[in-house]
């Protein structure tokens, strides 16, 4: 009930309080973590609705305890541990899942709130010495410093330097669908997982004690995060794909058996090198052309060929480092794929 173990990693679980004790890359030698992890930490939070002039949130007041650590699926494929925990009138759900052949953790979060002027964040604090911070912006990644500040990011950060107990290059990148606020102080990574101040309340307005106010982010939601620990840096771990997978999950059509001229294996498309990333795929704003965006996404100059069998169309292009490109495939086969811009002139 309480660890989980592939040929990469060794997960443990404190039974008392839920929180991750041990993260063990056992190819690398590394403790990923220095202390709890995946700590479910409740922070007093009387800002108005937008936090105007508010940069640290750091009054830290409460933390979910553990009700019940559960093996709740164990199979070839994956196992799970399910965390239940309570803090006040909320209760939070975690299903960890480490897989056989995969190299990440993914954890499933399920919450019900139920609290007032109070913000939940997840903390992780990582083991490693002289860092960077990464973190996602749109088509690109900015680094910040580790000062504790509010920071806003998309789908990933990452906090990478080297390992304390061998001096190796090493990080981990932390991957959502959904939140999009994180802070970094004294070596722990935290993603704020929501907030309840009164709804569209706006600074200098005092609420009153007697007023009825409605409280945002309550009652129950969920939140998919993925821990990817790996050795060197972000970029060579493939963590923008990975959280592109995390965010763009295949949709599936159940159908029974018939007959047809469809392969057992198709792609609409394809793309040779894992550093450029097909971000649009659309019809033309003004006829009936294809548009097709891609970028590159680990600052590396890259020549990339991008191919859609199923409109029996290639594109070879040169990729600067983190450059954006645009193509438009006519629908007349006999006219060739030219490169526009972002608003397709």
């Amino acid at each position: 009930d309480y660890s989980m173990e592939n040929d990469r990693f060794r997960i443990e679980f404190d039974p008392a309080t839920g929180y991750i004790v041990s993260l063990r890359d056992k190819r690398s030698g590394v403790e990923v973590f220095r202390g709890a992890a995946a700590r479910p930490v409740v922070i007093e939070d009387k800002t108005d609705t937008w936090s105007h002039n508010v940069f640290h949130f750091n009054n830290t007041i409460g933390a979910f305890g553990a009700a019940r650590v559960q093996l709740v699926e164990h199979g070839p494929v994956k196992s799970v541990i399910r965390i239940t925990s309570r803090y006040g009138s909320s209760h939070l759900v975690q299903d960890f899942t480490m897989y056989r052949e995969l190299d990440q953790i993914d954890v499933k979060a399920t919450i019900d709130w139920r609290e007032q002027f109070k913000m939940l964040k997840l903390v992780f604090p990582v083991n490693l010495i002289f860092t960077r911070q990464t973190y996602e912006q749109p088509y690109s990644f900015i680094e910040r410093e580790h000062n504790g500040e509010e920071e806003p990011g998309q789908s990933w950060i990452d906090y990478s330097g080297i390992a304390r107990e061998n001096n190796k290059l090493y990080g981990v990148s932390l991957m959502n669908d959904s939140k999009y606020s994180y802070s970094i102080h004294n070596k722990e990574m935290a993603i704020t997982m929501l907030r309840s101040p009164i709804y569209a309340h706006h600074d200098p307005l005092v609420p009153s004690e007697t007023g009825h106010y409605s409280f945002i982010d309550q009652g129950i939601q969920t939140v998919h995060y993925s821990i990817l620990p790996h050795e060197g840096n972000w970029e060579t771990a493939g963590t923008v794909k990975r959280a592109a997978e995390l965010n763009q999950r295949p949709v599936t059509v159940i159908e029974t058996y018939h007959q047809g001229d469809l392969p057992q294996k198709d792609s609409f498309l394809s793309v040779d090198k894992d550093n450029v990333l097909v971000s649009v795929v659309k019809k033309s704003e003004d006829n009936d052309d294809l548009i097709v965006r891609a970028y590159e996404t680990t600052r590396t100059g890259t020549r990339a060929v991008i191919s859609l069998p199923k409109w029996n169309r290639t594109i070879e292009a040169d990729f600067g480092p983190c450059e954006i490109k645009t193509f438009r495939i006519p629908k007349d086969a006999g006219q060739p794929v030219t490169e526009t811009n972002l608003i397709e002139w």
